[in-house]
């Protein structure tokens, strides 16, 4: 897998010492929401701790990024896909209004 070579800098993270787990108990864990932790020993990430909300919003943002992924796969669903970039770019498009107005004609 490529690396990026923009470096990911989110303000909530904070890298920590293994240390830093003997003192987490359940209320300090709720206090630490915001924050994800990387817990380092000796400057080498040993692994992530992060809220469990954060955790699902990471889930959601995959699933949607895989989601993506497999609709540009298909084929036909890509060019699906660039044929309505192509409309609304050549101004063949019309409002939810119209088109919701058609059908109460029907």
């Amino acid at each position: 897998m490529a690396t990026s070579a923009i470096p990911n800098i989110d303000p909530s993270v904070k890298h920590v010492g293994v240390s830093k787990l003997r003192d987490l108990n359940a209320s300090k864990l709720k206090e630490q929401t915001d924050e994800t932790l990387v817990i380092q020993e000796n400057d080498t990430p040993l692994a992530v701790l992060l809220s469990y909300k954060r955790f699902q919003q990471i889930r959601e943002e995959f699933n949607a990024l895989i989601g993506m992924i497999e609709l540009l796969a298909d084929e036909k669903e890509r060019k699906g896909i660039i044929a309505a970039f192509e409309d609304i770019k050549n101004g063949r498009v019309r409002s939810l209004a119209e088109v919701e107005a058609d059908l109460e004609k029907i």
